[in-house]
């Protein structure tokens, strides 16, 4: 069937200056005032544990056998840098929801959704359903957390950081009058480890999450768009992938951007570079999908292993870059050999993985697909692959593939450059998709 190229005449979008002014004006503007309060000892400062000031909390992750996947089972009003008021007003809530863990089973997760109060005229005012990319798995990383804090450095050992760097993508979206809702991706209720690397079950909760926003006020007549990049790429791909699912969800279209399709060549490309704590969030992802893999994975991990998986895990991507920049995963392993190598030798991993893969269903609402020639998290060539094969099931596909020089150093900057470069593009395309 083909797929249809974007455009990458880079187009200054009517309103653009406007929509920029609105994100980041008040961003920096609260952003600044909360850091320096903080700093003079006149507001608290954020700690790893749950239930700061600004952020209601919910407890821990449970299982809640018998309860219908979207149905809102908590909420409170939530405080987000950039949305406290002119000139980008929201009424901001977090709240807690039931979804399915990685056999489906009902569990609780938390999201957020942000009604804009900007005035829309044309119709039913469009939404997003975003899943944000990775900031870590660590709770007080979590991005309806981190929303409300936008940065903070731990001191105390182990060193930590939270950078809320998905905040101007959210606010841009909402600069634009449309409303957001956004997940933090489920949790293991017995170890609170995120599924890390399982894309199906974070879709789902992603199609959940907007059920239940409507239980708090999103219009169901709204017109929906998904939106995801990295982990969020994979979880919106299979979004866009599994519309059985919640049927009452119906999005009009979806960016995919550089989804992690194929995990052993992901694992392979960051080891050994700044994001090398990457591998360790995927491994203690999968060791909590059954106790059989757990006893799997740990079999191949030495004492330096599993201490280093357990400070990652612990941490945002901050604390991570200073746990495990630039060393490799040998060190992790009895036999001195990367994980991707040891992992591929594992059946219940090789099955899991090959399940999570996208592309063996076509989803049938128009889909831009993105991906960078020089990415140095996800590479391209499996994002490709993607492309033919959704386009040969017949997905009105558009693709992007950007082409930014590359940067020396495997410091993710190929990674996440061409995002924030690329987003009035990408964005524009799915806005023009809603509206």
């Amino acid at each position: 069937m083909g797929y249809t190229n974007l455009n990458d005449t880079r187009v200054l979008r009517a309103g653009s200056c406007d929509a920029w002014w609105r994100t980041m004006s008040p961003l920096v503007q609260q952003g600044s005032e909360a850091v320096f309060r903080r700093i003079m000892g006149l507001s608290r400062r954020p700690d790893r544990k749950p239930g700061f000031d600004d952020v209601p909390h919910f407890g821990a992750a449970v299982r809640v056998p018998g309860l219908e996947h979207g149905t809102l089972v908590n909420a409170a009003p939530l405080k987000v840098l950039g949305a406290r008021g002119e000139p980008n007003p929201a009424s901001s809530y977090r709240f807690e929801y039931i979804t399915g863990d990685s056999a489906g089973r009902a569990i609780t997760a938390t999201g957020a959704v942000l009604f804009s109060a900007r005035p829309w005229t044309t119709g039913p005012r469009p939404a997003i359903a975003m899943a944000p990319s990775t900031q870590g798995v660590a709770q007080h990383c979590d991005p309806s957390h981190t929303c409300a804090i936008g940065l903070n450095a731990f001191y105390d050992k182990p060193f930590d950081a939270i950078i809320a760097y998905e905040l101007p993508v959210i606010l841009w979206f909402l600069a634009h009058g449309l409303d957001v809702v956004f997940i933090d991706y489920p949790r293991d209720p017995a170890t609170g480890v995120q599924y890390y690397c399982n894309s199906i079950a974070a879709a789902k909760s992603l199609l959940d999450a907007v059920l239940a926003s409507r239980q708090l006020g999103l219009s169901p007549e709204a017109p929906l768009g998904l939106w995801g990049f990295s982990q969020g790429g994979g979880a919106t791909g299979w979004a866009a992938q599994v519309q059985d699912y919640a049927p009452d969800v119906r999005p009009k279209a979806a960016v995919v951007g550089a989804p992690p399709v194929d995990l052993f060549r992901v694992l392979d490309t960051v080891d050994g570079g700044l994001l090398t704590g990457v591998i360790a969030y995927a491994i203690a992802g999968l060791a909590v999908n059954s106790s059989e893999m757990f006893e799997e994975i740990m079999s191949v991990l030495n004492e330096r292993g599993v201490s280093d998986v357990l400070k990652n895990i612990t941490s945002c991507a901050g604390g991570s870059l200073l746990a495990s920049g630039y060393s490799s995963s040998r060190g992790w392993t009895h036999q001195g050999t990367p994980l991707a190598d040891i992992l591929d030798d594992l059946p219940l991993v090789v099955a899991e993985f090959g399940k999570q893969k996208l592309g063996r269903v076509a989803p049938e609402i128009p889909v831009l697909l993105w991906g960078s020639k020089n990415d140095d998290v996800i590479p391209i060539d499996p994002i490709r692959e993607l492309r033919d094969r959704w386009a040969d099931k017949g997905t009105p596909l558009t693709w992007h593939e950007s082409q930014a020089p590359r940067v020396p150093g495997r410091t993710g900057l190929n990674h996440f450059g061409p995002y924030f470069r690329n987003l009035e593009k990408y964005s524009g395309w799915l806005i023009d998709h809603l509206v």
